[in-house]
């Protein structure tokens, strides 16, 4: 006999209990959790509190990976989703197979924002973009931003989470998967250890290591950088403890929430997650 799935909203049910009784390895599932939860509890109820989500709306999510947030958009009535990664293989083999076994019409393609060309049917045709903790990862978040704008239509918006690299975690130092790994702040100490660090640690990851190291990102840089894309701050959030978490781990750890003292020194850098919602002007 099945398992009951959680009511979320009306008569809509948590996905991701489906998507749990599904044959996928425990880390997809997990991965699928975290992403459709954020976004039912987070990111929908935010952009509909800005009134920044119309009905029926086109959604595109950068780096979408197993596309657990666009299934939540496409559940809750977004009338187009489009989910772009550079992990084709991911597309292919998880993110496509689980939006079909859900019944969900979501489109995925293999897409580099940076130095990808974007597609003409592309070009202002998005009202809500959704980048989650992936521009931390970009070469050049200046380039991807400029390019992310020619995708949004007049008036819609752009959403993004991240850890700033100066945060606990912002080194991801966590995927090195040793026990210095597991401590916070490591990343900031000097560059010779942290790459001693790095090579003895997980070897699919140390080059990514080092290229966040280089990156650096930060909620200024962001800011800079979206305000010479033509995009104008809507809101901006942050996080001591990151909403994530409870779908991450699966256990009932609190979201804390540092915005009301967002203009205290080093909370911006320091918080464990900022989070910008910015407009394409009309």
């Amino acid at each position: 006999m099945t398992a009951p799935y959680t009511p979320i909203a009306g008569n809509q049910y948590d996905l991701s209990d489906r998507v749990e009784q599904m044959e996928w390895i425990p880390r997809t599932k997990r991965n699928f959790r975290m992403q459709y939860r954020l976004a039912v509890h987070t990111l929908i109820p935010w952009l509909e509190r800005l009134n920044a989500l119309p009905q029926r709306a086109s959604v595109c999510e950068i780096g979408c990976a197993e596309g657990g947030v666009l299934d939540a958009f496409v559940q809750h009535g977004a009338g187009f989703a489009l989910g772009t990664d550079i992990m084709a293989p991911l597309l292919e083999e998880v993110s496509t197979p689980i939006a079909q076994a859900l019944d969900l019409d979501v489109s995925f393609v293999h897409h580099d924002v940076i130095y990808d060309a974007i597609p003409e049917a592309w070009q202002e045709r998005f009202d809500v973009v959704v980048l989650r903790d992936v521009i931390e990862h970009l070469d050049d978040a200046a380039v991807a931003l400029r390019n992310i704008a020619r995708i949004m239509r007049p008036g819609g918006v752009i959403l993004i989470t991240f850890p700033p690299y100066l945060s606990a975690y912002g080194g991801h130092q966590q995927l090195l998967g040793t026990a210095l790994g597991s401590l916070p702040w490591v990343h900031l100490l000097p560059r010779s250890i942290f790459f001693w660090m790095i090579d003895q640690g997980d070897s699919m990851n140390q080059e990514e290591l080092r290229r966040l190291h280089r990156i650096r990102c930060s909620a200024s840089q962001i800011l800079h950088d979206a305000k010479n894309a033509g995009l104008s701050l809507v809101d901006e959030r942050y996080f001591g403890l990151r909403p994530v978490f409870r779908w991450k781990y699966n256990k009932p750890i609190p979201t804390l929430e540092l915005t009301p003292l967002k203009n205290l020194p080093l909370v911006r850098t320091l918080g464990m997650e900022t989070a910008l919602v910015f407009r394409n002007p009309a």
